[in-house]
Parts: structure tokens; C-alpha cells; sequence
């Protein structure tokens, strides 16, 4: 985990990279509906899971630098007013939908509270693609309610972030995927080798060897001051631990107290490594 990383002074940076290296800034929907791409370019999407307030901070620092991306509201981020501004700066605004996970696997309910979640949007925003969340305390995976006679394009969507777009980091004809999630960008090049930081992912379009990137930034993963940092750090470690305590919790051969050992084990850690941050800054 790359702990001194994820600030808005390095996706300032990375922006600038982008622009100045001849790569065009696409939204989700400018990918799926444009005829043409261009030679060079950068999918940018964003999943607002949380941190509404950073996430409008991100897409104003990304208008100042001409660039517009998709950002993927859940229904317990989503404002209207916050949507609209962000709609108003030439972003697109789309649905994180979590319906299969939330009624427990019931395809049909699913679909129902889908169609009724994407309405509810449509009556502030246009709203062209969508995008699953994980939810690693479900069984169920968002994206399994999605069958061949019901696809996203029967709610008059474009597409789906993930089912939509192909990927492939050794293939430079297709899309290479990058995700800030768990601090890292957890992405192997051809040509230019692993890219772990954003000093790396920007040292990459400087390069140039990767001439077509798919780009996840979750905006409450990044901070604009240091108290954001410090308190990112520590969520992101309890998080990225969280998720691991909680893979035996799907398997009926693990022990019922396995889980809150963990997340006390992690919750203590982080609390550690959040003293020491403050301490190392002051």
C-alpha cells in the first residue's frame, strides 16, 4: 500500500501529464458512442462510494484543466444539487447500482428497484451508462442480475462500466485498466513495467507506451490537506484489511469469531499508523 500518494497535488500532476502527452479525455459515454476514437486516450471514471464533497472538488479541479469524466453516484451519495453542478461542467453523471446485493440474489426485485433507482435520477440528470458497485459483504455480485433479454441497453443505457468495455493490458489494440483501489494502481505495462503510484501512472503518459487507459479514481480515496490525508490512510488501511477479514465470513468452515478479531486487530493498526502520520507532520 503506497501510503504517501492520492493527493489532489498528484492528480493535478497527472492531469497536466495527460493534456500535455496528447492524450484526449474521455467520459465513459464518449467511449461507447463515438465512431471514431482518438490515437491516444484516457477513459476517467469515477465511483463516488462516499465523500460527495471531494468528489465535486475533483470534478471542478478536472474543469480547470478543460477535462471531463464520469462519476458513478450510488443512491446514498447522490445530490441532486451536487449532480446538477457537476452535469453543468460537462461531466457525465451515472447510476453505482447495488440492487442484486441488496435484495439478496431476487433477479426479478432487483430489476424492479433498479428501474425505479435510475428514474429517480433521470428526474435531475441524464444518466446514459451505469456502473456496479462491490459489495464485499454480499455473495452476490452486482453484476449477475444483467441477462441476455434484459441488458442495460432495455433501460436506455448505453452500457455497463465493466460488461461495455474490454480490456487488456498486454494487448496495446485494447483498453489496459487501472484502479486506485487499495493505494495502489496495481497495473503491469508491456513496455513500461509495473505502475504502483501516481508518480508512476504519470510517468506512463509521459512515456507514451500506453496509447489507450481505462482509469478508476475513486474520489474519497484522495485528499486536498493534510487532516484529509491522514484520515484517508487510515480508512483505506482499515478497508483494504476489512475486505480480507471478511472473505471467511462467506464460508460456513469459519469460525464466527474470526471476523471481529480481525476487524479489531485493523481498526487498532490503523489508529497506530494514523499517530504516527500526525506525529511525522508536525
Amino acid at each position: 500500500m503506497n501510503i504517501r500518494d492520492f493527493t489532489f497535488e498528484k492528480y493535478d500532476r497527472l492531469l497536466e501529464a495527460a493534456g500535455e502527452n496528447g492524450y484526449d479525455v474521455l467520459t465513459v459515454a464518449d467511449y461507447l458512442s463515438r465512431d471514431e476514437l482518438p490515437e491516444r486516450y484516457v477513459v476517467l471514471r469515477h465511483d463516488v462510494d462516499r465523500k460527495v464533497d471531494i468528489a465535486r472538488s475533483m470534478a471542478h479541479l478536472e474543469a480547470s484543466h478543460d477535462v471531463r469524466s464520469t462519476y458513478y453516484f450510488r443512491t446514498s451519495t447522490f445530490d441532486p444539487e451536487i449532480v446538477t453542478e457537476l452535469e453543468d461542467l460537462g461531466h457525465e453523471i451515472g447510476y453505482h447500482y447495488e440492487e442484486l446485493a441488496r435484495v439478496g440474489g431476487d433477479i426479478e426485485e432487483a430489476y424492479d428497484r433498479f428501474e425505479e433507482n435510475l428514474a429517480a435520477f433521470r428526474r435531475h440528470v441524464d444518466v446514459r451508462t451505469a456502473c456496479s458497485h462491490g459489495s464485499p459483504l454480499s455473495s452476490h455480485l452486482n453484476l449477475d442480475m444483467w441477462q441476455d433479454d434484459r441488458p442495460p441497453a432495455a433501460f436506455d443505457l448505453l452500457g455497463e462500466a465493466y460488461l461495455s468495455t474490454e480490456t487488456d493490458d498486454s494487448d496495446p489494440d485494447e483498453l489496459s485498466y487501472c484502479s486506485d483501489t487499495g493505494r495502489h494502481w496495481g497495473m503491469v505495462d508491456p513496455v513500461y513495467g509495473l505502475v504502483e503510484t501516481t508518480d508512476d501512472l504519470i510517468e506512463l503518459l509521459e512515456v507514451g507506451s500506453c496509447p489507450q487507459l481505462y482509469v478508476l479514481a475513486h474520489p474519497g480515496r484522495w485528499s486536498r490537506n493534510r487532516p484529509e490525508f491522514v484520515e484517508r490512510v487510515a480508512w483505506d488501511l482499515a478497508a483494504e484489511s476489512g475486505k480480507q477479514a471478511v472473505k471467511p465470513v462467506h464460508s460456513i468452515q469459519q469460525r464466527a469469531g474470526t471476523f471481529s478479531g480481525a476487524l479489531a486487530r485493523t481498526t487498532a493498526r490503523s489508529i497506530m499508523i494514523s499517530r504516527q502520520l500526525l506525529s511525522s507532520r508536525k
